[in-house]
């Protein structure tokens, strides 16, 4: 679940961006209006929606034995409930960690990964829903909690802790930065969230931490869509 759910989006993605090039290779023969197609954000919104979709169709077939065993789960309003409030708790979290960086006067921007998203969002709200609302969540819930860290859980509690919140909030860095700074002053955020996310799915089990993952998505979404002035990080 977890070579999949990482390695899996990264090929699925590699695939579906070369497919949507040749495509548009079709429309725009001039290659100064190929590359202009190439830059605009609807390259970049479709690759990440239909990748997300394929990755959640992969993922639930290959999961289908267990997640078959824990549908009734997601089924219980009181899961429902327990997640909306986890949720809110990892909201708290990343907020207290806003208002830290305020008091010290640390300047913060969006990071590459939460740039790209938000930007995203706002020109393709419904497709952004279905991708980095519902898809996206499971998809990393499947892939790094049922997957890594249900396995790593097997040799060592701690182990498992500790690589498991350590490799999610790696995934949202961007190595290929020109502002470093930035990138690890964001790296927090998704540390905090991929620790949390460890423990409530340890706690409360895999429907509880989907719907908090969920909780948080859909308040960045909604955050992203409304607001220019306050940020809520898609995780």
């Amino acid at each position: 679940m977890f070579g999949v759910g990482w390695l899996g989006l990264n090929g699925i993605a590699l695939v579906v961006s070369l497919l949507i090039r040749s495509y548009l290779a079709t429309i725009y023969t001039d290659p100064v209006a190929l590359a202009a197609a190439l830059r605009h954000i609807s390259f970049s919104a479709s690759v990440n929606v239909i990748s997300y979709v394929i990755l959640l169709a992969v993922l639930g077939i290959m999961a289908f034995d267990t997640t078959k065993r824990m549908l009734a789960s997601f089924y219980r309003l009181s899961n429902f409930v327990k997640g909306l409030g986890y949720g809110g708790l990892v909201l708290l979290a990343g907020m207290t960690l806003n208002v830290i960086y305020l008091v010290f006067k640390i300047q913060l921007s969006d990071n590459a990964n939460e740039s790209t998203i938000t930007t995203i969002m706002k020109n393709y709200p419904l497709f952004s829903f279905i991708a980095f609302v519902i898809a996206g969540p499971i998809c990393e819930e499947l892939t790094y909690r049922l997957g890594l860290f249900g396995l790593l859980n097997r040799v060592n509690r701690y182990v498992a802790y500790g690589i498991t919140f350590v490799f999610f909030g790696l995934i949202h860095f961007d190595f290929e930065t020109t502002n470093l700074i930035n990138e690890l002053l964001n790296l927090p955020f998704y540390l905090i969230a991929g620790l949390l996310f460890c423990y409530i799915y340890e706690k409360e089990g895999l429907a509880v931490a989907t719907y908090a993952h969920i909780t948080n998505n859909l308040a960045s979404f909604i955050v992203s869509i409304f607001s220019t002035d306050f940020v809520i990080r898609m995780i």
